[in-house]
């Protein structure tokens, strides 16, 4: 049965679209959380009580509209509570990443001007009361777990003691409208200084109703999530889509147990950004290499009929034939990731064609989108019902896009951002009368499919005056098993390098193929017979383009990019120019 989405449209605000999802099916899951080993429903009654409860706890603390609450928390039940709660007295709830050093968050705590905190504890508590030092202006923290003897500290559940009082918060509720700032989310800040980005409800409810129309969603659907919730595309799809069109949604324990939480859950839904569909495709590949040469057979065939079925070049025999190796190979490999999968959606970066084409060819399409935290953040999707690999869709309802001269994607919504916290000038420079100006480059083709191309401020002008695309290049590469990671420079330079990050798995597979002699990891990542093979394979990987388009010189890290290191956003971005200022010295290396 398909979700009814059309309360959505009339929702004054965010809480409303929930209250009114709960009141439609109040004994609906909404949430199922692992405790003991196996994992737990709270209703939509539950999540709608909590969140009252919580609301007239921030009340009574005299949270007024308007004011800004952080929010610091693993994917979790309370994240949602805490989230709507602050949202329905009319404050504003501002996100913080689970991965953010105490400085950021001293940083991002103090440029909105946050007076309360609502955190879980454990590690975070503690790089939270470290963050605070420097934060004078903090008057609260509300922990779950307040383990700490801290002056601020409050429990959470003195929040939810109070019990409800009606008129209050009813009176709070009628006050909010569309127009209202419901948060501000901070970008993660590949090339700058996070900003602090509005979102009003309505550029929210603007998304949620435009996805509720692309992605058939149905009453028994269960999202699995593990993105972090401050990531503007899983605190959409897998937070306000979810509770305003009343489907489930189950949390992972962490990101390192999203494969047994997956067997564990059984999803029929999942957001990700193409990092995550690299590694499993990655690991897919590197286990595959150690089968019988007849079992790789049997998977290569089973993916190039399934690839061939997708795009409508099949045979009656190869159906047939498919329709056998689905029984063989398909099911066995779609029961790893609960055997109830029917959708996934891809997000935050570009997905490269032949990673979406090898999960389209074993029976797990991804539906790949684009937009910013700035479009709130949905621009364009792929319909359900009519992918194009290589493209991220046509805009959504309501949504306009265009091409400026120099290929700049331009939107225009009602999903654009109010502007960015206290930046009027950065604010004027990216929205130009009405239209979001993404620094994403891309083309339309005549269908209306947009397919990005590069990011703007990343193009890179070699010394002959040629415009490279690193992005492009970048992700061909990936989808290479052997490589992991690789970052592409040469701007102004006569040929271009680049910092290569190997598979570990795949390249000892490869190396006990070639019979070399056995040896630790951190002696073969640094062997030239690697870094040839790597060499040769990325010179057939890039052989069809243009000849200025070619990696001539390599150099290989044998640890991957992290967030812990600094390299890679909470979003799983790499940071361009940090890595080429960490490797400054490698980069001119390879030029001498």
């Amino acid at each position: 049965m398909r979700i009814d989405s059309q309360r959505i449209s009339t929702a004054q605000h965010l809480p409303d679209a929930m209250f009114a999802a709960a009141a439609a099916n109040p004994s609906h899951p909404a949430q199922w959380y692992r405790v003991a080993d196996a994992y737990h429903p709270l209703t939509y009654a539950q999540l709608a009580s909590r969140t009252r409860l919580v609301a007239t706890g921030l009340l009574a603390a005299e949270v007024g509209q308007g004011d800004r609450v952080a929010l610091l928390m693993e994917n979790r039940p309370e994240w949602a509570v805490a989230d709507y709660a602050v949202m329905a007295i009319g404050a504003v709830t501002v996100p913080l990443y689970c991965s953010y050093r105490p400085r950021d968050m001293a940083y991002v705590i103090n440029d909105a001007q946050a007076r309360v905190l609502i955190c879980s504890g454990g590690v975070l508590l503690q790089h939270l009361l470290k963050a605070i030092e420097s934060c004078p202006q903090v008057e609260v923290i509300y922990a779950l777990e307040p383990q700490d003897k801290h002056t601020l500290l409050r429990p959470f559940a003195e929040l939810e003691a109070q019990g409800v009082d009606v008129v209050s918060l009813d009176a709070r509720l009628a006050e909010i409208s569309r127009a209202s700032l419901a948060t501000i989310v901070y970008t993660s800040g590949t090339t700058a200084t996070p900003k602090g980005v509005m979102l009003s409800h309505g550029n929210l409810l603007t998304v949620v109703s435009a996805a509720s129309e692309v992605i058939d969603l149905r009453a028994d659907d269960m999202m699995l999530s593990f993105l972090p919730l401050a990531h503007s595309l899983e605190r959409l799809a897998g937070h306000f889509l979810a509770y305003s069109t009343g489907i489930s949604v189950a949390f992972a324990e962490r990101p390192d147990t999203v494969a047994k939480n997956l067997m564990e859950a059984k999803p029929t839904l999942l957001i990700s950004v193409p990092r995550m569909f690299e590694v499993v495709r990655g690991r897919m590949l590197g286990q595959l290499a150690k089968q019988s040469p007849w079992k790789q057979r049997l998977f290569t065939s089973y993916v190039s009929l399934g690839t061939a079925l997708y795009r409508g070049k099949m045979t009656l025999f190869g159906r047939l034939a498919y329709a056998l190796l689905d029984r063989l190979v398909g099911r066995k490999v779609r029961q790893r990731f609960g055997g109830r999968l029917r959708l996934m959606v891809s997000g935050g970066a570009p997905l490269s064609a032949e990673i979406n084409e090898f999960f389209e060819g074993i029976g797990m399409p991804i539906l790949q989108g684009y937009g910013l935290t700035e479009s709130a953040p949905l621009i364009t999707v792929n319909p359900e019902q009519d992918r194009r690999l290589g493209t991220v869709g046509r805009p959504v309802a309501d949504i306009e896009v265009r091409l400026a001269e120099d290929g700049e994607i331009l939107a225009r919504g009602a999903n654009i951002m109010l502007g960015y916290w206290h930046q009027p000038e950065a604010t004027a420079e990216t929205v130009v009368d009405g239209w979001l100006h993404t620094g994403d480059i891309g083309e339309i083709d005549a269908d209306g499919y947009l397919r990005i191309t590069d990011r703007k401020k990343d193009i890179i002008v070699n010394s002959g005056g040629e415009n490279i695309a690193p992005q492009r290049i970048e992700m061909l590469l990936v989808a290479d098993p052997m490589i992991d990671q690789v970052v592409v420079f040469g701007d102004q330079r006569p040929y271009l390098v680049a910092i290569v990050v190997p598979n570990e798995e795949a390249c000892r597979t490869w190396a006990d193929g070639k019979g070399l002699p056995a040896t630790d990891w951190s002696s073969l990542v640094v062997s030239p017979v690697l870094r040839e093979e790597l060499q040769n394979r990325i010179a057939g990987i890039l052989k069809p383009l243009n000849p200025y388009e070619q990696v001539r010189r390599i150099h290989v890290r044998a640890e991957p990019f992290t967030i812990e290191g600094g390299l890679l956003t909470p979003t799983l971005k790499i940071k361009r120019r940090l890595v080429l200022e960490q490797y400054q010295g490698e980069i001119e290396a390879l030029y001498q």
